[in-house]
């Protein structure tokens, strides 16, 4: 009877950590591609995140547009929202372990998110009437950079933009090659 308690406290403490940590994974997106600062949706997520960073870049470390301070807080989010289940049933995990599986657990979230965003700026970019919101806005602010990259590459066709298929492709290559190894290393503590 005790495991049935614990599941909606298990649900909502997980899906509390998972709202926080989504916050932060979009911060992270915003400051990587260098969106509009001033599109509502941003400034919603940076007012909700600065309390929690701006104490904290007080050491300044960051690689290139990745601000280290971020990928910190999220893994500490991302192993916490993996500890969760395991915290009621009583099972040891080694910190390490915990730590660098959540490491792997963001990434994958954070190309997932990616994924979806590509998605739903494909699908917005049929509507025309919709494209005005800042959430499209944002999703275009977000896609851009990665699409000029690709369309260096490989220009449009005959009015054809294949770059959110092979943005698509890539990011699913990304997943396959850059997180198994991650869950591997994290499963020999």
């Amino acid at each position: 009877m005790e495991g049935y308690a614990s599941t909606p406290i298990i649900f909502l403490s997980t899906f509390i950590v998972g709202l926080i940590q989504f916050i932060f994974i979009l911060r992270l997106i915003f400051e990587i591609t260098q969106v509009n600062f001033y599109n509502p949706v941003c400034q919603m997520v940076v007012k909700f995140t600065d309390p929690v960073l701006k104490p904290l870049r007080v050491i300044p470390l960051n690689f290139g547009r990745v601000d280290l301070i971020i990928v910190i807080i999220l893994t500490i989010f991302t192993s916490i929202k993996i500890f969760i289940p395991y915290s009621i049933s009583g099972i040891d995990i080694n910190l390490i372990s915990l730590l660098i599986a959540g490491f792997g657990k963001l990434i994958n979230e954070v190309l997932d998110i990616l994924w979806w965003v590509v998605i739903i700026g494909a699908i917005g970019s049929w509507f025309m009437g919709f494209n005005s919101h800042p959430i499209f806005n944002l999703i275009d602010d977000i896609c851009q950079p990665f699409y000029n990259i690709i369309r260096r590459i490989l220009p449009p066709m005959s009015g054809l933009d294949f770059s959110p298929i092979i943005l698509l492709v890539l990011i699913t290559l990304t997943e396959l090659i850059l997180v198994p190894p991650i869950y591997h290393f994290a499963s020999l503590f």
